[in-house]
């Protein structure tokens, strides 16, 4: 069928066999941007394949007619009837659809995205643009906490947690490259300008061999690389920062650049609004905010099958607060000081070898600083006599990762695709953690600021060096059964001289059927390094630290089942059942303080335990046509067991939502406007309410807690 019209063609290869391969690139016809996960299968669904992380596609074809649709969310899709006896490169650029991105209106389903083998979850950036803003501000994050599964310290803010896994547990990949902290304002927004995201992968389970490091799920984002064809940009003001992209070809149609600003302006009237609340109160002082994001790029095709690429991303938050009583008065002085960034400098080398092969190589350094400082002093009068009494503490965490990545993409034909690589990363760690207070300071001066207490105990300078070497094999069994299988090993090595290796099998399974579908995965993983967080809002003691002789890496086992049913009508319905266990992770000691300075035993006083998830998560949706819609339910259980905390007792994850409901529904009024509505519904936090008080030998307060209770549930609704 052409159109309305039934075409007759005359089959003039009955007599010839064999099979020839098609390949090429898909990219963008406006601005010339390579497309990541592009679609391209037969008319009959019988072969296909999608287009790597450079927008090259490569794979056999009998030698006959073909009808080939070539199909990426968001745009117009083209069909090309083909008849080729030889191998054949087949360049195509896609048209942007004019209309709103994320509502797709097509006559025929066999146009939609295809399934995948890994529990995957491919997420368009315009969907993203377009949902659950937050002051004028559209966040990856905030769009992730809407996907089932996944959930928040608190309502909207704090790191992700996905599917019963702490924040820390989450390889998030920009461009291949770690970043270790990913938000700002305390987890409300990422670090990611939207402006400048290509594609975002998912993976909460099934998880392929080229991803190692982490132990509950991966997010991997990829940035735009620039328009190749005329110089274009925005700026946009929302109530609570400014947002700024330029970008252009630097040659046309061989070198792009892309440079994207973002900084927020609340610190204008948080300033004025504390310093106005101070005043009331009687007391001087304010507080301060902001946050920035900075992310460059550019982009040079030095011949048709090579490409160099360099980036640089660079995030920053800073926070400070002092409020005090009036000079005349008993001194009563908290002051606070948080500042914390990302920095990432990154090249990259893309190479086609031939039709089928193609390689990557990405030389990078990344890096994470976070400081938080303390001070709460004031003045008690006993007859004539003052005594000052404070309460200091300060937490430094910083790290830099240097590492080389190398790996093949080999499309051996449409039943083998074979990924291959190495990575090798060098760490450095940088820890500190004091705490203080009156009785601390014998000889010292009684009013600790920050600098006294760096001068107070040197930080430890901690080195480890890791390797990870994979395969995976995408292999179609026919019938639309697929596997992904795939092994990871790696070695890493600190400076206390001990060494730790592992290996990670990966094992996916599809079976795809016109309507139906069926997954099943397991993945062992593995990772070597811990963060001592407080488990809340990610701040203010978030200290990133290395496995050693003493603290063992992390590990867990994950599997996962689901299935899916497709409506021709446009609706999908389905349910996924996963289990994880986890192995030495670490936690805060109750009831003291943990010192992380030089020469002391700190990696002994860390408390090192096991867990356990596992959960329910069903979805309904509407995925084409006008109106949009979907609801999804997750019933979750994580649950943690310490020898050193809770009398050794069971008790749960404190980050774990028991129910969870989370609705969405868009409807297109006109070609250029819609209406959203995003609710969401979840079992409270836990918590452990105190029930007694005591005191020690210094005088001061012991709170005693009993084992944890539950928080009521709560709902939030956004209308937009």
């Amino acid at each position: 069928m052409v159109g309305n019209q039934l075409v007759l063609v005359r089959n003039e290869s009955k007599d010839i066999k064999g099979e020839v391969r098609i390949y090429g690139h898909i990219r963008d016809k406006v601005s010339g941007e390579y497309l990541i996960g592009a679609n391209i299968f037969q008319h009959d669904n019988v072969r296909g394949t999608t287009t790597n992380e450079s927008g090259n596609y490569s794979f056999k074809i009998e030698k006959q007619r073909h009808r080939i649709h070539f199909s990426y969310l968001g745009y117009k899709s083209e069909i090309f009837d083909i008849y080729t006896l030889r191998d054949s490169m087949i360049n195509i650029a896609l048209q942007p659809d004019g209309l709103l991105n994320e509502i797709v209106i097509m006559d025929d389903l066999i146009e939609e995205e295809h399934e995948q083998t890994a529990n995957q979850q491919n997420l368009h950036i315009d969907k993203i643009r377009s949902s659950n803003h937050l002051g004028g501000e559209a966040d990856l994050f905030r769009y992730l906490g809407t996907q089932p599964g996944i959930s928040t310290a608190a309502e909207g803010i704090g790191g992700l947690n996905v599917r019963g896994g702490s924040a820390d547990q989450n390889l998030v990949l920009l461009d291949d490259v770690p970043v270790y902290n990913t938000g700002h304002a305390l987890g409300i927004f990422s670090v990611f300008n939207s402006n400048a995201i290509k594609s975002i992968s998912l993976y909460k389970g099934g998880i392929p061999a080229r991803y190692a490091g982490r132990l509950s799920s991966v997010i991997d984002v990829h940035t735009r690389d620039g328009n190749f064809k005329k110089l274009s940009g925005d700026l946009s003001l929302s109530t609570i920062a400014f947002n700024g992209t330029l970008e252009g070809p630097i040659i046309k149609d061989r070198g792009s650049f892309l440079i994207s600003y973002r900084r927020t302006f609340m610190d204008i009237w948080i300033k004025e609004f504390t310093k106005y609340q101070n005043k009331e109160k009687n007391k001087v002082g304010s507080s301060n905010y902001f946050f920035s994001d900075l992310n460059a790029k550019v982009n040079f095709r030095l011949d048709s099958k090579t490409r160099v690429l360099l980036q640089a991303l660079s995030s920053k938050d800073d926070y400070s607060s002092f409020s005090a009583a009036k000079p005349e008065e008993l001194r009563d002085e908290n002051s606070t000081a948080l500042n914390w960034g990302n920095s990432l400098y990154s090249l990259r080398l893309q190479r086609q070898w031939g039709k089928s092969l193609f390689s990557r190589t990405v030389l990078y350094q990344t890096g994470y600083n976070f400081e938080s400082f303390r001070n709460k002093i004031f003045e008690s009068r006993i007859t004539t006599n003052k005594d000052l009494i404070f309460d200091a503490s300060l937490y430094e965490s910083e790290i830099k990762e240097t590492g080389l990545k190398h790996d093949f993409d080999w499309m051996l034909s449409h039943n083998h695709r074979i990924k291959a690589g190495v990575n090798y990363q060098d760490r450095i760690f940088n820890p500190l953690a004091i705490k203080v207070s009156e009785n601390d300071f014998t000889s010292l001066l009684k009013d600790p600021s920050i600098n006294v207490l760096k001068s107070l105990k040197a930080r430890p300078l901690i080195k480890g060096q890791e390797l990870n070497i994979f395969v995976e094999d995408n292999i179609g069994l026919g019938d639309g059964v697929s596997v992904n299988a795939g092994i990871n090993y790696s070695i890493v090595k600190s400076n206390s001289s001990n060494k730790y290796d592992a290996i990670q099998p990966r094992l996916a399974l599809l079976a795809d059927g016109e309507h139906l579908h069926f997954k099943v995965g397991m993945a062992r993983m593995q990772q070597y390094m811990h963060l001592l967080s407080n488990n809340g809002l990610g701040l203010p003691s978030d200290v990133w630290l290395p496995s050693s002789n003493i603290l063992e890496p992390q590990k867990s086992w994950i599997f996962n089942s689901s299935f899916g049913y497709r409506l021709n009508s446009g609706w999908r319905v389905g349910a996924d059942v996963y289990y994880k266990s986890f192995d030495n992770i670490s936690s805060y000691k109750e009831g003291g303080q943990l010192d992380i300075s030089l020469g002391t035993d700190w990696e002994t006083e860390i408390p090192v335990g096991k867990g356990y998830a596992y959960g329910l998560e069903t979805y309904v949706e509407k995925v084409f046509g006008a109106t949009l819609f979907n609801i999804n339910y997750t019933y979750s259980v994580s649950d943690r067991i310490f020898a050193d905390l809770n009398n050794g007792n069971q008790f749960p994850f404190n980050l774990n939502r028991n129910h969870s409901v989370k609705l969405s529904f868009t409807y297109r009024i006109s070609q250029f406007s819609e209406f959203l509505v995003n609710w969401s519904y979840q079992s409270g936090n836990f918590y452990s309410k105190p029930i007694n008080v005591t005191f020690g030998q210094t005088d001061r307060p012991v709170v005693i807690f009993p084992r944890k209770t539950m928080l009521h549930s709560s709902h939030t609704t956004d209308w937009m």
